[in-house]
């Protein structure tokens, strides 16, 4: 706790600067948005998500940048798990609290505007339950046995929850420039990930112009299935590396070649 409360207390201006930018990025979206649709619901889009989880996690380590930072991290008391577990809560599991903190005041702020000005626009204000609505649809699409929903879901739900972890592997491995690095990284795994299914999918059906419905929902299921699980162990062992490489950070750290 004692470690968390410092860390906290010395990126605190960091941690309110990204939910103020996803707090501001949703207000101006769900409004226009309302504007739009004439209605008060919204879609999370799960790439935003991911940038989040991505841009708070690059944010994990870095006090490595520089060898003041290093001193004042790797001196301090606490232990070795303890830095990591804490900057792991705050800006792995934080980028979750901070993602349904930010949606949920930018829902409460369309509220009040539309329950203001909607009148005039002819749109009438809907409770701010779009954070809850979204989960439920979640739910609903992990359970649904239409293949094409679940395939999406699971995609999505797989790179938005795993990508922190990458970026959290970066931070610690290349503290400077880390996210753009790992930008550069996620990429490559994308297009790799295309080009092995691209190859499957040709492999499986050939040069058809007509493959039947059911073909197509069962390859996607099938996809579906593999790229999640795939996305589970490879960020999984993402956390596993970043860990063993904290682990022999020195204050004084040489280039590869000497």
């Amino acid at each position: 706790m004692a470690t968390l409360r410092k860390e906290v207390a010395e990126n605190w201006r960091t941690l309110i600067l990204i939910t103020l930018g996803v707090y501001l990025y949703y207000c101006i979206a769900m409004i226009i948005s309302n504007l739009v649709s004439k209605s008060g619901s919204y879609n999370i889009n799960p790439f935003f998500f991911s940038l989040i989880a991505a841009i708070t996690a690059g944010f994990a380590f870095n006090n490595l940048k520089t060898r003041q930072g290093r001193v004042a991290l790797l001196s301090s008391p606490s232990s070795s798990a303890e830095k990591f577990i804490t900057n792991f809560l705050i800006y792995f599991i934080g980028a979750f609290v901070i993602f349904a903190v930010s949606f949920q005041l930018a829902d409460i702020t369309r509220y009040i505007i539309i329950s203001i000005f909607g009148s005039k626009t002819g749109i009438a204000a809907t409770a701010p339950v779009n954070l809850v609505d979204n989960f439920h649809t979640i739910s609903r699409h992990l359970s649904d046995t239409n293949p094409i929903d679940k395939t999406g879901v699971m995609i999505a739900l797989g790179e938005t929850l795993g990508i922190g972890a990458l970026f959290f592997m970066g931070s610690v491995l290349w503290p400077r420039r880390s996210t753009l690095k790992m930008a550069v990284v996620v990429l490559g795994i994308t297009i790799l990930k295309i080009a092995a299914f691209g190859s499957y999918y040709y492999t499986k059906f050939g040069n058809s112009d007509y493959v039947p419905h059911s073909m197509r929902a069962y390859f996607a299921n099938q996809v579906a299935t593999i790229d999640f699980w795939f996305d589970v162990v490879f960020y999984t062992l993402c956390l596993v590396l970043a860990w063993l490489i904290f682990k022999q950070k020195d204050v004084i750290t040489l280039k590869w070649w000497k």
